[in-house]
């Protein structure tokens, strides 16, 4: 039996309890030996102890049997403004549990979401978990993803800049867009674009991958939609000439307007939320494992 005081017991050998800042050398383990050996334990605990929070409740939850892990689901913890309000939000993620405790699957949900105010965000459910999280109340978030071309063009208003330091970033940007940007400059694998029309400054994050077999960039949040839209004929060009990415994949959710395209949308990885007190245009990609972890 666990000595932590959250821990509940469902039999003699098996109990849910939260995981503490202790137990994550043992969680990565977990998740680099059962969930992706790519990741070293390392990167695991990394990626899992990350928080924006000062304190938070947990790390997730485990459970245990005969004292050694047999599922968890860990959370990111953070602060976010939304309409000018600060909430706090819950990103659960890595959700691995073995073959023979998956009947006990829902309980590591269950525990998370009986936090009180919270807006709790899924971005990365397997297919098994899709139903549970629609059982659960969780509201889809539109997932059609598009395909942009990256044609360079002469023409549009807008220029790709560059910030030289934290205290340009502080300067040029507005102050969320500078809070985003400094909340996440620290992972490797995000890269950021800055761009600016006349007196208004905006960027975006986007990871390198492939489409097609050609190198392609992810863009996982913009700051400014309508920013984006003025500048993207500048942002299209950089990334061809200057980072060679032939493509750009966004989700349609981030846009203002439709941007023309020659392919049809896809259906991306459904994601997910679930708030009293946010909309489903308050919920960004930051401050969740996609940024946390080199998924």
């Amino acid at each position: 039996m666990s000595n932590n005081p959250k821990a509940q017991s469902y039999n003699n050998a098996t109990v849910l309890t939260a995981i503490g800042k202790d137990d994550l050398d043992e969680v990565a383990l977990f998740l680099h030996r059962h969930m992706n050996d790519s990741f070293s334990q390392a990167e695991w605990k990394r990626g899992i102890s990350q928080t924006w929070m000062s304190e938070v409740p947990n790390y997730g939850y485990m459970l245990k049997s005969d004292a050694q892990i047999v599922g968890v689901l860990c959370a990111i913890y953070s602060e976010q403004s939304i309409a000018g309000s600060l909430k706090r939000f819950c990103n659960p993620h890595s959700w691995c549990v073995l073959a023979d405790f998956r009947k006990r699957s829902i309980e590591l949900v269950l525990a998370l979401i009986r936090q009180k105010n919270y807006t709790f965000t899924m971005f990365s459910p397997n297919k098994d978990g899709l139903e549970i999280f629609k059982y659960l109340k969780f509201q889809p978030l539109d997932n059609r993803i598009l395909i942009l071309l990256n044609l360079p063009s002469a023409h549009g208003s807008g220029k790709v800049i560059e910030f030289q330091d934290k205290q340009q970033i502080k300067r040029y940007l507005p102050e969320l867009a500078a809070r985003h940007y400094l909340d996440h400059m620290q992972f490797p694998w995000l890269n950021f674009l800055c761009f600016r029309n006349k007196n208004q400054y905006g960027f975006l994050i986007y990871k390198r991958y492939r489409f097609k077999k050609l190198a392609s960039a992810w863009i996982m949040y913009i700051s400014d939609a309508a920013l984006f839209r003025q500048c993207w004929p500048a942002i299209r060009t950089c990334l061809l000439l200057k980072h060679g990415l032939f493509t750009s994949k966004i989700e349609a959710r981030l846009l203002d307007q439709p941007i023309k395209t020659w392919f049809e949308p896809e259906q991306g990885a459904q994601k997910f939320y679930l708030s009293d007190e946010v909309s489903a245009n308050g919920i960004q990609n930051l401050y969740s494992e996609l940024v946390a972890l080199d998924l």
